[in-house]
């Protein structure tokens, strides 16, 4: 048995680990990556969204944010903190004849707000303009969680006069994540890479070991 241990590498074994991490992680965000994606304008006007779907270009109409993350760091050494920060706010989109939730980071947070106000302009203003705020995503669709599902529904229902039964008729909420899809093509390409390596590793390691064994 102690031989056995002597014949692996640990560096390989770190390097395989460390690249069957990234594979795994990115693996369904690259198999989205490839899909055909599908427009704003459509999900907006005919809805149709999935989980798993990509969704890509100018979004038309957006409505409040029912919800938002914010992140502070603790220092316990003195019982302190940073003032918190707003990193992620999550919208309520249009789409058919129900909503899905669009999340939006920090950076884009002004574009989406404009876009907002142009959207309530147009719909409460005869012959008002169309909105034209950029707010132009590449994201992914998933299956909103359960906390974030709780203040969803209830923002419907409080602000859009949906009911149980309109609620029910959505069915699984779902949320439209941006994704930077070209960041996970190279991710994987860097997982599949350190696992070929760790592999090669191994198998050089194990054989010089095997070899000085038959030598001896």
């Amino acid at each position: 048995m102690g031989t056995f241990f002597q014949k692996l590498s640990r560096t390989g074994i770190l390097l395989m680990l460390a690249g069957i991490m990234i594979l795994v992680s990115t693996s369904s965000d690259l198999l989205i990556s490839f899909k055909s994606p599908k427009t704003f304008d459509d999900a907006v006007a005919d809805g149709g969204l999935e989980a798993g779907d990509r969704v890509k270009g100018q979004v038309p109409f957006l409505l409040d944010a029912f919800a938002l993350e914010e992140t502070w760091q603790e220092d316990k050494s003195n019982n302190s903190r940073t003032p918190k920060k707003t990193s992620r706010y999550y919208y309520v989109l249009p789409c058919g004849d129900g909503c899905a939730g669009l999340s939006i980071g920090a950076s884009n947070a002004g574009a989406a707000d404009r876009l907002v106000e142009e959207t309530y302009e147009y719909l409460t203003t005869a012959d008002g303009p169309e909105p034209s705020a950029e707010l132009v995503l590449d994201a992914r669709v998933a299956v909103m969680d359960e906390e974030l599902s709780g203040w969803f529904q209830e923002e419907l229902e409080d602000y859009y006069d949906y009911t149980p039964q309109d609620i029910a008729a959505m069915g699984t909420f779902l949320m439209i994540e941006p994704c930077s899809f070209t960041a996970v093509r190279i991710g994987f390409a860097l997982g599949a890479a350190l696992t070929v390596t760790g592999a090669l590793v191994c198998v050089k390691r194990w054989r010089r070991f095997s070899d000085e064994a038959f030598a001896a």
